[in-house]
């Protein structure tokens, strides 16, 4: 990568990174405004691949998406322990034989009355 080019991406992180509020002293410290920036900006560019079908940035989008995962696992270690154990909870319970089936239209009822709940509307 030749120097222009590195300085055209410098000059081009600098302007996302304010336009997402990322923390301007940002050394590599784990904080909640950078872990908010850094989500931004992965939907930024998540935004930008579907529209574009412009692949160049999934590499970025891929390594933003590990930063984030390692803020949170560095900011709030309790509720990144419980969500593992849900994973891993559900991956062994869909190993079961017996184990209950879903049709998709089940699995869509119920997210619907999930999120209906969320908003305190009556299912």
């Amino acid at each position: 990568m030749s120097t222009p080019s590195i300085e055209a991406l410098a000059s081009a992180w600098a302007r996302i990174a304010e336009e997402a509020a990322f923390p301007s002293g940002y050394e590599g410290t784990a904080s909640p405004e950078a872990h908010r920036a850094t989500g931004a900006i992965q939907e930024r560019i998540r935004e930008h691949i579907v529209a574009t079908n412009d692949m160049r940035l999934f590499g970025l989008l891929h390594l933003l998406g590990q930063a984030s995962l390692r803020m949170g696992q560095a900011l709030w270690p309790d509720d990144y322990e419980r969500m593992t154990r849900e994973v891993e909870e559900a991956l062994r319970e869909t190993d079961d034989p017996n184990a209950r089936l879903y049709t998709h239209e089940e699995v869509m009822q119920a997210m619907q009355e999930r999120i209906s709940r969320a908003r305190d509307e009556p299912c």
